[in-house]
């Protein structure tokens, strides 16, 4: 049996472009590419031809679409993040469709408050606190691991809880979001190490490869080159606190960066009053060297600049900024992780030369990568994400849904 009926649910993203070329290049005409909308309007970065328009502006949209999906007999839906809109979608759809989640980062980490918890670092989290009250006594105590322990088991009848008790934990676990994954048949990581903190969540999917875009088509016309002698430094990939910016910026405020650039993306995501305070204390810290990234750029412009980086500092503890990382590091920079990120613990796994943000030392810092270390990382991404071995994970991943996909059918007669 193969499939023949699949769905894509997308939002107009840099990166659906390549994917949707990628998917057609090895099953072409099996799946229909959706991107959601609110309003009738073109798409801002999805430029693809085979991409339809999706609007969803009240729930009487998401019934007619879940309509579509039954009665078109489609087979597999796929949830590029799994956003409010898509979590009540998957909610509707029946079970005999098999759904799958690939993971972006947001859709996980700030949906699930035991992440979410945990994403920021001292000085990020200084500067949060004061802004939120999510922080308080009474949130730390609802969402904590053995609050969620005594929240499944008592969904399993293992013991019985008091009521207010157990209304306080149904009211906060019990959300669109987790309701959703818990109908997920197959989950999708980036990294194939975030499936740990999947199942985490008392939730069994199963396990599919994937990877948005491959080498050929993030470097283009850069493949051929490196940044071995390139010495400015980049920090982060967008606006979003979890970067943990200012605890970067404190570290290395006092190293010796001669007049090299300190090179910070922030076009999208976070709100104005932290880019706002990023952008403060980088220029206090860098002055002239400071380099904030505001305005969008094409993938091209953007990596025209960032090839001038051979030093990466990404400081996320969530999964984040992998595009950057393939890029960068297969030309050649000195990639520094949070190593409680999952994306260090797996490029760890793989052998990589990366290091820890909690060994940036000035001397780390102004040493490039050998020639040595640079050429095995490259054969590390050119193994796991050249083009061939992104379309060797598609035929993986179609393979696994078919199974699911079996086992539906066979269950069904029984």
């Amino acid at each position: 049996m193969n499939i023949e009926k699949v769905v894509h649910i997308f939002d107009d993203d840099k990166f659906i472009d390549a994917t949707i070329k990628l998917i057609e290049s090895v099953y072409p005409n099996r799946s229909r590419f959706f991107v959601v909308q609110n309003a009738k309007l073109p798409f801002i970065y999805v430029k693809s031809d085979k991409a339809e328009s999706l609007i969803i502006q009240k729930e009487e949209d998401e019934q007619k679409f879940v309509d579509y999906i039954h009665e078109s007999n489609m087979e597999v839906v796929f949830f590029h993040a799994l956003n409010l809109v898509k979590q009540r979608l998957v909610n509707k759809i029946d079970d005999r469709v098999v759904k799958v989640w690939f993971i972006w980062g947001y859709d996980f980490y700030l949906n699930w408050q035991l992440l979410r918890r945990y994403l920021y670092d001292r000085h990020t989290s200084i500067f949060l606190n004061k802004k939120t009250s999510k922080t308080s006594f009474k949130h730390k105590l609802i969402f904590n691991n053995f609050s969620f322990w005594l929240f499944h088991k008592f969904r399993d009848k293992t013991f019985l809880l008091p009521k207010k008790v157990n209304n306080i934990l149904e009211n906060n676990y019990i959300t669109e979001f987790y309701k959703a994954i818990q109908k997920i048949d197959i989950v999708v990581p980036v990294v194939p190490t975030e499936y740990d903190l999947v199942k985490k969540m008392k939730i069994n999917p199963v396990y599919a490869p994937f990877t948005y875009g491959c080498i050929e088509d993030l470097l283009n016309e850069k493949i051929n080159e490196n940044v071995l002698q390139s010495n400015n430094i980049l920090i982060g990939n967008s606006a979003d606190p979890s970067n943990n910016h200012l605890d970067v910026f404190k570290k290395i405020a006092t190293f010796d960066l001669k007049e090299r650039k300190v090179i910070v993306p922030l076009s999208y995501g976070g709100s104005k009053v932290y880019i706002d305070y990023v952008i403060e204390k980088g220029n206090y810290y860098f002055g002239k060297n400071f380099v904030p990234l505001i305005h969008f750029m094409t993938l091209q412009e953007y990596n025209q600049f960032i090839s001038s980086c051979g030093f990466v500092i990404f400081n996320q503890i969530r999964q984040q900024a992998v595009a950057n990382i393939i890029t960068l590091g297969y030309m050649g920079a000195k990639l520094f992780l949070n190593e409680k990120s999952p994306v260090y613990a797996y490029y760890k796994e793989l052998g990589m030369n990366i290091y820890s943000t909690k060994s940036i030392t000035n001397t780390e810092l102004n040493e490039n990568l050998s020639i040595e270390k640079y050429n095995l990382n490259k054969k590390i991404f050119i193994e796991n994400y050249s083009e061939r071995a992104v379309k060797e994970k598609i035929v993986k991943l179609f393979s696994i849904v078919n199974d699911e996909l079996l086992k539906k059918l066979n269950r069904e007669l029984v």
